[in-house]
């Protein structure tokens, strides 16, 4: 697919990016701040490197990779948890134009096959923790080379400086991304360097950071979220990013931001519960700002987490398939709409389209299309997984609304949208209003068959430790506060359960809707 004919990539203003690459802009920054400190990584070693340090571990990366006989366009996975060894490879690879492919490392056996062999990768780092689980995908595959890595010292790595690059235009794929599907296999998401750079450049002028800019990266770097809005975002300004090595522990997010004087993080809102439900409090005075995205914020959790930790959540929306972030809800945090994910960001159009792809009017409900330059150029693999990106626009399946302000709003997804005897109902307004009672520490609602009415609707409950209610009292306390047809005909309360403790929720902490339905279909469906 040539750049020029991507037209879910265009957007009416005339914008011109700095950069031609991710590689550029690493370089001009290591230029003008050398020894500033650019990623320092928490865990039992602390890791520090200044932009210039960093730059050399990479260039020793990229020499071993060229001996290696990998070359521009080629692909390898990287298969670990956020570390060290990740972010070197990572910005090895997009210096030299290789095409990179970060994987879960909890995925299983199967689903790490499946996105090796499907993205065609040549070679695969993966931390030495996993090696017994990648045996038999390293035995089969023997055409590819399985790189298992503790350190990233324990390479040998050449100490060369001197690199002869080939150029690497604003087209050029810099990641795929896997994003599950509903059914089937994961998608691969094809993510160019223009895509990269815009998402990163938005952001970073949204929120105006700047060289005192430090983002903490509590969410994966194997996802779009953790990549861009708390590593490339802040490398636009100058600024820096604290990753915690391994899998982050909750517990310690307002150590974290303290220790590290953190003006910026990015989560999921059910993080923000998570951290509501524990007895921390914030001890620091440098926290600007929250960006929240991925899952629907409720006013309750928005409004609690403010209160207590007079800090603003500032809610997005964006997907795999736009880089990041589409749209943020206005900076400074007097401007924001509270309840709305906000408007487009500088790099994209968005609009609200019917399903005969016309734009419907004001506060009208349609599916929201985003077009730009932080649009993914498609899916890998099969045409027919692209018919999403036509029109001009990429169709995310998501329902939304956009006010008279230019404000956009989030409603669900198409799949999760429950139409019980005719009414549509969104999980969201059940949840909202279910997040008001003082005992609940979690929910999640989800559609469930009805012979009569097609759907009904069941709700997943989480109580606070060390508190009791049954179901008849979540069912009072509802009846007066939500229409009839939303009223939940099933409240299951999940800390009375065996074989659930826990709202099932995916890498990022968030909610998967998809698994209570299979709870719900094995436990509760004769």
């Amino acid at each position: 697919m040539k750049n020029n004919e991507i037209t879910h990539q265009l957007i009416d203003e005339k914008l011109v990016l700095e950069y031609n690459n991710v590689g550029e802009l690493f370089l001009k920054k290591v230029n003008e701040f050398p020894d500033k400190k650019f990623i320092i990584i928490h865990g039992d070693i602390k890791e520090e490197f200044t932009y210039v340090q960093f730059k050399k571990k990479v260039f020793s990366v990229i020499s071993y990779l060229k001996n290696k006989g990998i070359e521009k366009d080629d692909r390898i996975s990287l298969v670990f948890h956020n570390s060290s060894e990740f972010l070197v490879l990572y910005f090895a690879g997009l210096i030299a134009g290789i095409t990179l492919v970060p994987i879960n490392p909890d995925m299983s056996t199967s689903e790490i096959d499946y996105i090796i062999q499907n993205s065609n990768s040549k070679m695969i780092f993966h931390t030495n923790t996993i090696k017994t689980k990648l045996n038999p995908i390293e035995k089969k595959l023997i055409d590819k080379e399985f790189i298992s890595i503790k350190k990233i010292d324990e390479i040998e790595l050449p100490n060369d400086d001197n690199i002869d690059f080939e150029k690497i235009d604003l087209k050029d794929i810099g990641v795929i991304i896997y994003t599950s599907g509903t059914t089937g296999n994961p998608k691969g998401v094809i993510l160019s360097h223009l895509n990269l750079l815009s998402d990163a450049m938005s952001i970073s002028k949204w929120f105006e950071f700047n060289q005192e800019t430090r983002c903490l990266c509590i969410l994966p770097l194997f996802h779009n979220n953790g990549q861009i809005t708390t590593l490339l975002a802040p490398l636009y300004a100058g600024g820096s990013t604290v990753i915690v090595r391994g899998k982050v522990s909750l517990f310690a997010f307002w150590f974290l931001v303290n220790e590290y004087q953190i003006t910026w993080t990015s989560v999921m809102s059910s993080i923000l519960s998570i951290l509501l439900s524990f007895t921390e409090e914030r001890k620091d005075n440098s926290l600007i700002g929250i960006l929240c995205g991925g899952q629907i914020l409720t006013h309750s959790i928005q409004q609690k987490f403010e209160e207590r930790f007079n800090v603003p959540i500032f809610e997005g929306y964006g997907l795999t398939e736009t880089t990041s972030f589409s749209c943020i809800n206005a900076y400074p945090k007097d401007k924001r709409k509270v309840g709305s994910i906000g408007k487009p960001l500088l790099t994209n159009k968005m609009s609200v389209l019917d399903e005969d792809g016309k734009e419907v009017g004001y506060d009208e409900e349609g599916e929201i299309c985003i077009s730009g330059y932080n649009v993914a150029v498609g899916y890998l693999g099969d045409s027919k997984l692209n018919f999403a990106f036509r029109d001009g626009w990429f169709h995310s399946g998501d329902f939304g609304r956009k006010d008279e302000g230019g404000y956009y709003y989030f409603h669900g997804r198409k799949d999760s949208l429950i139409i019980k005897g005719g009414e549509n109902v969104y999980p969201r307004d059940i949840e909202n209003i279910l997040y008001l009672h003082p005992l609940i520490d979690e929910c999640a609602v989800i559609g469930i068959p009805d012979k009569f009415l097609g759907e009904n609707i069941c709700a997943f409950i989480k109580i606070k430790e060390n508190n009791q209610i049954d179901e008849k009292e979540l069912k009072k306390f509802s009846r007066d506060k939500l229409a009839d047809f939303k009223q939940p005909k099933e409240i299951i309360i999940i800390n009375n359960l065996k074989n659930l403790d826990e709202i099932p929720k995916g890498p990022t902490k968030k909610i998967l809707y998809r698994k209570l339905k299979e709870y719900y279909k094995n436990n509760y469906i004769d």
